[in-house]
């Protein structure tokens, strides 16, 4: 079950970072930086939580996978919009990345936690759809106030 949770897990931030290429140039660096932060940390601490599980006796390695799929996503989603972002989106994998499996090993039973924290993802996800719309939203009526203008002008 839990190698079946990390492959949805991967697919949802694939899927996430692929949203996020694809509007990208609809984003502002606030948004970006947004994006980059949720994913970052919730990949890290989703995915973090799971590798612990799998890696019970190996509490550093379980940490070092955890903040560097933090990192490496984090930085990829932010890329996409700005290098600000980006940085946000590192630093937050690394946060996630080092709570997660601290979290997992001094649980007896994590399995109710990594459900838990699907969750919370799948929410996180839900809510950056909704920004993201707000942000393309805003992106067009500021197209369509500057052609107004430059139409005015002419």
């Amino acid at each position: 079950m839990l190698f079946l949770n990390m492959i949805f897990l991967s697919l949802l931030t694939i899927g996430s970072i692929l949203y996020t290429y694809k509007n990208r140039s609809e984003l502002a660096c606030m948004d970006g930086m947004i994006i980059a932060m949720v994913l970052g940390a919730m990949s890290s601490i989703s995915l973090g939580l799971n590798i612990q599980v799998y890696l019970v006796s190996d509490l550093g390695l379980a940490t070092i996978i955890a903040v560097i799929i933090g990192m490496v996503v984090g930085f990829i989603t932010g890329k996409l919009v700005s290098l600000t972002a980006s940085i946000e989106g590192v630093m937050a994998g690394v946060m996630g990345g080092l709570m997660s499996p601290m979290l997992g090993a001094m649980l007896s039973h994590p399995l109710g936690l990594i459900l838990f924290f699907d969750v919370v993802y799948i929410v996180a996800l839900i809510l950056i759809v909704f920004l993201v719309k707000e942000a393309r939203q805003a992106f067009l009526e500021e197209a369509k106030e500057a052609e107004k203008r430059q139409s005015g002008l002419s």
